[in-house]
């Protein structure tokens, strides 16, 4: 066997090794993670449970979007294209979630970006489909829209 044939065979070993223990779960969650960074879906960010993290929000409709932190009293009310942003610790506080609403009851989409490690960008932006409402931080850092 040729020097450059091990290399093939130890890499595909390799690969191998690491799809059979993403597939029996023997990794730890936030290497499991897809690395999604730009218009990410629903359970694709993962961040570390106790990571310090930035989320921030962007209005991209034309609509005022009022934002509520569940179990917090105080509401936001997010102008058209402007933005907010809050700080967090990943599963201090319970599962933390966001709910949204635009002010017309317009459908309206959250669509998820990762610019860095620790910053989670939330985009608010009109949308023609059934609207999202919610997005949700587990405990285990993955990040869920609903």
């Amino acid at each position: 066997m040729t020097k450059r044939s091990f290399v093939r065979v130890a890499t595909l070993t390799s690969v191998l090794m690491l799809a059979l223990a993403v597939i029996t779960g023997s990794l730890p969650l936030a290497a499991q993670a897809q690395l999604c960074t730009y218009r990410c879906g629903s359970n694709q960010i993962r961040f570390e449970p106790a990571q310090p993290i930035t989320i921030k929000f962007i209005n991209h409709t034309n609509n005022l979007i009022t934002l509520e932190r569940v179990l917090d009293i105080d509401k936001y009310w997010l102008r058209p294209q402007s933005e907010y942003a809050i700080q967090t610790l990943v599963g201090a506080d319970r599962d933390m979630s966001m709910v949204f609403w635009n002010d017309q009851n317009r459908a309206i989409s959250a669509v998820l970006h990762r610019p860095d490690a620790a910053t989670l960008l939330i985009e608010f932006l009109p949308s023609a489909a059934d609207s999202d409402r919610a997005v949700h931080i587990v405990n285990d850092g993955r990040v869920l829209v609903y």
